[in-house]
């Protein structure tokens, strides 16, 4: 096959560079890779000229992308509007993944020309997901042109070698190329957790990690001096790679994917005994009692979500920076003061979520709603100037475009300075007061 591609290469090696790399990307799976290479080794020779090689091959290359980005999005839209309800391709998940590959797609359209069937369905997909044109143009150009000179140059140097190199690229490229995608997304999640938080999950997976790590490498080890077969390794490294990259793909999903959730959401936080009728509590605590489950009533009815936060403490309460600064017990785990107050209690079942904190806010609580659908909050509990401002300033800082909202007449605290003063200092956060 190299034969006849190198003869007809040598009549006319522009001509079709250019029309067999349209032809590539638009309709056939034609050997690109193996066809530049060759057009470099005719280089090697002096049959060619280099220059003129890469700007036929990127101008190929080019058209042949953009023009299987418009019949995508011309005619792929169409079909995934009428179709794509019936295989889970709706217009919300399709929105998704248009929002995520204007933010990624950059790194993943320059990769996917050295993924060969990837490359060959990226510009219809790209199309069909309605990312944006000229975002896709750029990094398409840069891609296809960085592509282009990687395989022609690879020719031109190593002429009549270029064979082992090309066998050996082929043989562990894709293991470099599953790594090096890893990584990527590695670093992705690391840029978007942010530094402590990115460690602490890491050290929360550490044992799971370690464990599969080793288990692959003694797999491997095995097979090696079992089977001295350096092709079943080879094969064996492969598959190693991609489970590799599927389960850091499946963790990159999971930590980006939102959390299917309605619009509004109610969330009461710490209406529970203690702060009601027992240790903590104090008479107007009880008095908004009726306003939350008017609120929560009102939600429910609409199909809008609730969430609750608890307060919740263990036997070293008073070893914690918060037990110090209130050395009072309260709110312990699996007693009666733990427990939501009066006719509030039977929503609990109701509940999307409910969130058990140790502290005045919930960083899980601002993690969920970071990752939802809701487009306003609104907060009311106990106590107001503490566990409630906390979870409002923790939402905030998790996602910052989000509306908050609060019932002054469905939160309260056991001091009358801050009833009277609690607006101001809302508003000041950029709440709505209702």
């Amino acid at each position: 096959m190299e034969e006849t591609l190198f003869r007809l290469l040598t009549e006319h090696v522009y001509l079709i560079l250019f029309v067999s790399l349209i032809l590539e990307f638009v309709a056939l799976p034609i050997p690109g890779e193996t066809m530049m290479v060759l057009a470099g080794v005719m280089g090697y020779y002096g049959h060619a000229n280099y220059l003129f090689m890469i700007i036929s091959g990127s101008l190929g290359t080019i058209i042949g992308m953009q023009l299987s980005y418009e019949i995508g999005r011309r005619l792929g839209t169409k079909a995934i509007d009428k179709y794509g309800s019936y295989i889970g391709l709706t217009k919300s998940r399709m929105t998704e993944a248009n929002k995520f590959f204007n933010k990624y797609g950059n790194i993943v359209i320059i990769i996917a020309y050295y993924l060969p069937g990837v490359r060959h369905i990226l510009g219809y997909f790209s199309g069909i997901s309605r990312i944006d044109a000229k975002k896709f143009h750029i990094y398409s150009t840069f891609g296809g042109i960085l592509w282009v000179f990687t395989f022609i140059t690879m020719g031109y140097i190593l002429g009549p070698s270029w064979k082992h190199v090309f066998f050996l690229l082929h043989r562990y490229g894709i293991i470099l190329v599953l790594l090096v995608a890893t990584g990527l997304l590695i670093y992705i999640l690391y840029k978007k957790l942010g530094k402590k938080e990115f460690f602490l999950e890491l050290k929360a997976k550490l044992k799971f990690i370690i464990t599969f790590l080793l288990l692959i490498i003694i797999v491997n080890i095995l097979i090696l001096i079992n089977y001295r077969n350096i092709r079943m390794l080879d094969e064996s490294l492969i598959i190693s790679s991609a489970i590799i990259f599927v389960l850091t793909l499946f963790i990159f999903i999971k930590y980006n994917i939102k959390n299917k959730t309605s619009e509004k959401l109610l969330v009461v936080v710490d209406y529970q005994k203690d702060f009601v009728d027992g240790s903590l509590g104090f008479s107007e605590a009880e008095k908004i009692e009726a306003v939350i489950e008017n609120k929560i009533k009102d939600y429910l009815e609409k199909n809008q979500d609730i969430i609750f936060t608890l307060d919740t403490h263990k036997e070293d309460y008073f070893e914690t920076r918060e037990g110090k600064h209130i050395p009072v017990e309260h709110c312990k785990k699996d007693t009666e003061g733990h427990q939501v107050h009066g006719h509030i209690n039977q929503y609990l079942n109701q509940a999307k979520r409910i969130f058990e904190k140790e502290s005045f806010g919930s960083i899980d609580l601002a993690k969920y709603i970071s990752k939802s659908q809701y487009k306003e909050v609104e907060f009311c509990g106990l106590v107001s100037n503490i566990c409630v401002l906390s979870n409002i300033v923790l939402t905030q800082s998790y996602h910052k475009d989000i509306e908050i909202r609060v019932d002054l007449e469905a939160t309260a605290s056991n001091k009358e300075l801050v009833n009277k003063t609690l607006k101001e200092y809302l508003q000041a956060l950029g709440v709505k007061i209702l």
